[in-house]
């Protein structure tokens, strides 16, 4: 387990050493460091690393906004899922 805590080393916080890791080829998963894959989410990963987060904070409350913005189905109008790609039988 040790390996694994030192791969993130801001712990909890919500901080910019995601994308610098990332952009140090030490993304935690194989997925992670794909976003370094293509031009456009490297760019976006190198904006998230810079700027002690201001550019990844203001993007990251821009889409939590339009999140809030959805029709949320609850009670029995929505359904869950163990396979999300499956729909649930009646």
């Amino acid at each position: 387990m040790q390996a694994l805590s030192s791969a993130v080393p801001s712990g909890a916080s919500f901080d910019t050493h995601y994308y610098q890791s990332l952009l140090r080829g030490r993304g935690l998963l194989f997925a992670d460091q794909q976003l370094m894959a293509q031009e456009k989410t490297a760019r976006l990963v190198s904006a998230y690393a810079s700027d002690e987060g201001s550019t990844f904070q203001m993007d990251f409350a821009w889409v939590m906004l339009k999140l809030s913005n959805l029709d949320v189905l609850t009670g029995n109008q929505g359904q869950v899922r163990l396979n999300c790609s499956r729909l649930v039988s009646s």
